[in-house]
């Protein structure tokens, strides 16, 4: 089998349906040009490197020292637990951060609350984002979705389907 006859196999020998599917490859091709961009701007606007600056910005900052820190997993390849105390309006409190290996508790975390004290969050300390998978996912599938509306819409012959 030659690569023409492959590929008039997979597209027909209709050359109408060889430029709607030449639409869909530009469509595939630009929606990228829109998803790249897309997905920069909301993957910042829910990090949590925005929290924080909004937080430093307002003065919303807290500085907790290391009260004690427990190793957790492998030998070796520790993930750790530690333990923070800091001072909030005249009361001692405790914060507890989680820190993936390689990283260790530092000495001083620095806690942030963007409007409610009793709401804090560390930067430095490791964030499961699961969050941002829900809401940045269908953006990386935007050109493929988009391709496909692209074929529906135009009506493009699929032989052998």
């Amino acid at each position: 089998m030659s690569i023409r006859e492959a590929l008039v196999g997979v597209f027909t020998d209709d050359p109408v349906n060889w430029a709607k599917w030449a639409v869909v490859f530009a469509i595939l091709i630009g929606g990228y040009f829109i998803a790249i961009p897309l997905y920069k701007k909301v993957s910042h606007s829910v990090s949590l490197e925005r929290k924080r600056d909004i937080a430093r910005s307002r003065d919303h900052v807290i500085k907790a020292s290391l009260v004690r820190k427990h190793p957790i997993g492998e030998t070796g390849h520790y993930n750790w637990r530690g333990y923070y105390r800091y001072t909030l309006d005249g009361e001692e409190r405790e914060y507890h951060a989680y820190f993936k290996h390689p990283a260790t508790p530092p000495v001083y975390l620095y806690l942030y609350y963007l409007d409610d004290p009793k709401k804090l969050f560390s930067y430095e300390e490791f964030h499961y984002e699961n969050h941002k998978a829900a809401i940045l996912l269908p953006i990386i599938f935007l050109p493929w979705i988009l391709a496909l509306a692209a074929m529906v819409l135009l009506g493009i012959e699929r032989p052998g389907l």
